[in-house]
């Protein structure tokens, strides 16, 4: 599962150039450091589309997140993340942070919570 983490500030696609399956945040965020809002956003998301695969009913296995900047967005994320991982005991599959780089212009994976 392909998530870009805020849509509207620059196009991402992944390497192979697919477009992301969802957004965490859609549009500007107006007030990035309203971190409550946010981080019950990150964790209802974590909830509704990556414990449970809509289609299959599983659970998903490998989460990528595309990082598309506003730290306050990023660290809510993960410490929603480390919630659910703490609270359902590793379930929630292998998350995958992609960082832009200026130089090669494609993204470079960093493994943060792998499990499987």
């Amino acid at each position: 599962m392909n998530i870009g983490l805020c849509s509207g500030r620059h196009v991402v696609n992944n390497n192979e150039g697919e477009e992301m399956d969802h957004y965490l945040f859609s549009g500007p965020v107006e007030h990035p450091t309203h971190v409550d809002i946010i981080e019950k956003v990150c964790r209802e998301f974590i909830r509704d589309y990556i414990m449970v695969n809509p289609r299959t009913d599983l659970p998903r296995r490998r989460i990528h997140l595309y990082i598309t900047g506003l730290t306050p967005l990023l660290t809510s994320f993960l410490k929603s993340w480390v919630e659910q991982q703490e609270r359902l005991e590793m379930t929630c599959g292998d998350l995958i942070l992609w960082h832009w780089d200026t130089e090669t212009k494609q993204y470079v994976p960093q493994k943060w919570a792998m499990i499987t």
